[in-house]
């Protein structure tokens, strides 16, 4: 076996898969999920050198079990491969897949109802779709998104802006694989960690989050690493962790206020528009006085018939930091929405 391989066991128990990989001595990690949680198998030549319950986790014996088997040379912890090791976010190098996960049909996720059922659900794990040279995810803790995140281009955003990027892709995007993944808290609150930027506090032992190296991505339960995804990471020599449930309560992300689509919007300059930008009017004097270097580009940009989204881009704003801009000059009687 040379490279990984994700399922489900069917009518088969997680120890039949077991006993296949004892009888081909083959050495690597394999994660077996039920319901109610996951066991972490360090493999060494089929022989079992170390494992870790997350969860509750039942049996081995029960069938109908997902698993990831990850084969890897024999090493001192087991090691699951990141979604993106090459990503310019931290989150997405780090971020582990345990078992296939429930893929979503592609272009048809409307994500305010998926988030309504994931919150009734208490749901903790990840939302994540990829595809050829984009990525996105976004973390739930209990029901809630508290960690957000999109790449493109090398671009990435990050919250609000990365979770209005999910809603359009869930909507429109026939080419990528959308997927729902459960994770268990151990893995799932130091992700959220790592996005917030949320370093543990010095002397917090026996710690419990993510330790970052030279190795990678290494998961820490109770001082004990557990899995470790191999990378090379953004910031080394740092270790990330959240504080106490009722101090995350302001992490909490909510989907884009703006409806579906309205980053497809264009708009177009009206005369007056087109006069503050012709420096033979008195407007334009008047105009540069009132929004300086930044406004003349955002009105330039849409007057060439960008989209928001493309606007923003150019631009090197989040569309968050544009809207102000939209309504300021439509106010002014500068733009206006084409129809």
């Amino acid at each position: 076996m040379s490279s990984s391989v994700l399922g489900n066991t069917g009518s088969l128990g997680a120890d039949a898969v077991l006993d296949s990989l004892r009888n081909l001595r083959t050495s690597g990690t394999l994660v077996v999920s039920d319901a109610r949680g996951s066991m972490i198998l360090q493999l060494a030549k089929g022989q079992v050198e170390a494992s870790f319950k997350l969860g509750a986790y039942q049996r081995l014996e029960a069938t109908n079990q997902d698993f990831h088997m990850h084969p890897h040379a024999a090493g001192e912890v087991p090691e699951l491969p990141g979604r993106a090791p090459e990503s310019g976010s931290a989150l997405l190098r780090a971020l582990p897949r345990l078992s296939p996960g429930q893929r979503l049909p592609a272009g048809a996720v409307e994500l305010s109802r998926l988030v309504e059922a994931l919150s009734e659900r208490s749901f903790t794990g990840v939302l994540s779709f990829e595809r050829q040279g984009e990525s996105a995810a976004a973390v739930f803790l209990e029901g809630s998104i508290r960690a957000a995140v999109h790449e493109r281009g090398g671009r990435v955003l990050g919250r609000v802006e990365a979770l209005r990027m999910l809603q359009k892709l869930g909507r429109e995007a026939k080419d990528g694989v959308m997927t729902l993944e459960p994770l268990d808290t151990l893995i799932a609150e130091p992700l959220v960690a790592l996005a917030l930027d949320n370093h543990a506090p010095e002397g917090a032992e026996p710690f419990t989050g993510v330790d970052v190296d030279d190795r990678g991505y290494r998961f820490v339960r109770n001082g004990s690493v557990f899995l470790c995804v191999p990378s090379q990471p953004l910031h080394s020599g740092q270790r990330y962790s959240l504080p106490s449930q009722a101090q995350t309560q302001a992490t909490e992300l909510a989907l884009p206020s703006e409806p579906p689509g309205w980053e497809d919007r264009r708009y177009t300059l009206t005369l007056r528009g087109k006069d503050a930008l012709n420096p033979m009017t008195e407007l334009n004097m008047t105009f540069s006085n009132d929004h300086g270097e930044v406004g003349k580009a955002v009105l330039e940009t849409l007057g060439n018939g960008a989209t928001l989204e493309q606007a923003a881009q150019d631009l090197t704003l989040d569309l968050s930091e544009l809207k102000p801009w939209l309504d300021r000059l439509e106010g002014a009687g500068l733009i206006r929405a084409r129809g």
